[in-house]
């Protein structure tokens, strides 16, 4: 039974003729049921008619899944034609209450066949009325074909704008997931390079504080400002995420590798970009860095921009362990990483290649010269 009013809930709106119609178009039939037998078995025939209406009222769905629809539909065409037989000219409704129930429950060439079956039956059904009646007959053929088509229209336009409200519901749900996932991954790139820094400069505050305080107070005074730095980006990206600029980012690099001990040559050339290629880049850049820092035990880093006719790339070559190692099955997968790199420069028209060199490993960041808008 709460299946039946789940459906129920679902489906009354759209299927708000089959209720409206019911009523009035039973109530002819049901003030003039005649005498004796004929009576009862009239008002057999009004109550049939009634349950089937309710039955596809209630469950009648787009989908078309549940058969009982179908039987009802089926049963309360036998039950009109049945009144049809015997009965007197208030009977004529009820074949309205078909042509407004047709389009409820079938589709396509169903719903044709079904009108094909319903309107000339209805003509007959008002000739045997009033055989001598013509204009009776086309009247009757004409308002139930008109009902059969506003019925069509009104409960397919209901679909389609139950059909627009889920699928904007959708939309904003991917609209949601897809900003978290961003969200996610430009956090991840603010900050994961920005903490590597600090920790490679503190292991140098650890390493030359006995040996050289003046060095060691230098790069304590670092951590302070890249910490200071981090809250500032924290702060926009919470406000609108900052696009990172490629100069700024490129001192950071070299900044950081010589805190680690890293030698660093950078080679940017001639390369004047605009500002939304330099922020691919730089978020590109970033995260090379970072692995750099983390996770290649290198003493050597290579960066170099230059531009290949109308596309740009960064290219970032370290002499340590070659390719990292992924995570062992059942393991987390840190959000960001290689696999969010790839997905931000793909958005920009870009792509990321990975390689191991033999004696390091290399990363090769593409974007076209002008990307157009920041991803």
């Amino acid at each position: 039974m709460s299946a039946v009013w789940r459906a129920a809930d679902s489906s009354w709106q759209r299927n708000i003729s089959v209720f409206v119609w019911t009523i009035p178009l039973l109530l002819g039939p049901l003030l003039t049921l005649g005498d004796g037998w004929q009576a009862a078995f009239n008002l057999a025939l009004i109550v049939v008619i009634a349950g089937c209406a309710l039955v596809i009222g209630l469950l009648a769905s787009p989908q078309g899944t549940d058969l009982r629809p179908y039987l009802a539909f089926s049963t309360m065409l036998g039950a009109c034609f049945a009144g049809a037989t015997h009965a007197n000219v208030e009977w004529l409704g009820t074949w309205i209450l078909i042509a407004n129930a047709a389009p409820v429950v079938l589709r396509g060439r169903w719903l044709a066949l079904a009108g094909a079956v319903v309107v000339p039956l209805s003509g007959w059904a008002a000739w045997r009325v009033e055989p001598h009646e013509g204009s009776r007959v086309w009247t009757e053929v004409f308002v139930v074909l008109l009902a059969l088509l506003a019925s069509t229209a009104f409960t397919r336009l209901l679909e389609t704008v139950d059909e627009l409200r889920r699928t904007r519901a959708e939309l904003a749900r991917v609209a949601v997931a897809e900003e978290r996932e961003r969200f996610s991954r430009d956090l991840h790139d603010l900050l994961g390079h920005t903490l590597s820094v600090m920790v490679v400069k503190a292991q140098a505050v650890r390493r030359l504080v006995a040996t050289d305080p003046d060095a060691a107070a230098e790069h304590a005074a670092d951590i302070e400002r890249v910490g200071r730095t981090a809250l500032l980006d924290v702060r926009q990206a919470v406000d609108a995420m900052r696009a990172p600029s490629l100069p700024e980012e490129l001192l950071g690099a070299r900044d950081a590798l010589e805190a680690a001990g890293i030698r660093a040559t950078i080679d940017v050339g001639d390369a004047d970009l605009p500002e939304d290629t330099g922020a691919v880049l730089a978020w590109a850049l970033r995260e090379g860095i970072t692995n750099v820092l983390r996770h290649s035990g290198a003493d050597s880093c290579s960066i170099e921009v230059t531009r290949r006719g109308d596309r740009t790339e960064l290219v970032v070559v370290d002499n340590g362990v070659g390719t990292p190692t992924r995570p062992a099955e059942g393991t987390s997968v840190r959000a960001g990483g290689l696999d969010g790199l790839r997905d931000r420069l793909r958005a920009a028209g870009g792509q990321v290649q990975t390689s191991s060199t033999g004696t390091g490993f290399r990363l090769v960041a593409s974007v076209p010269s002008r990307v157009g808008a920041r991803p």
